[in-house]
């Protein structure tokens, strides 16, 4: 499956929330920072979206995963089905 990197934010290692499409549509990945181990989360929440907007993708990406359509099983972050490149480029893993 080919995907392509629409945005993403929050680096720490790795890109921490990620904006991606492929054929079945958007997709935010999100490792959220979790305060007990005071560290990243090693895995992405899985969120399909819909069609995001520039202005959307502009603003703030704080509370994004309300929108989706729906949640997905989480995805370890070695599992990432593409590697980033850079912003708007990926790769299959």
């Amino acid at each position: 499956m080919r995907w392509h990197v629409i945005d993403c934010r929050e680096f720490y290692d790795v890109p921490r929330m990620i904006v991606a499409a492929n054929e079945e549509g958007t997709f935010l990945f999100y490792s959220r920072f979790d305060e007990v181990i005071d560290d990243y989360a090693s895995h992405y929440e899985v969120y399909r979206m819909p069609e995001l907007d520039r202005e959307v993708l502009a603003a703030s990406w704080e509370g994004l995963e309300r929108r989706a359509l729906e949640r997905r099983p989480n995805m370890p972050v070695s599992a990432l089905p593409f590697t980033v490149k850079r912003r708007g480029n990926a790769s299959a893993a």
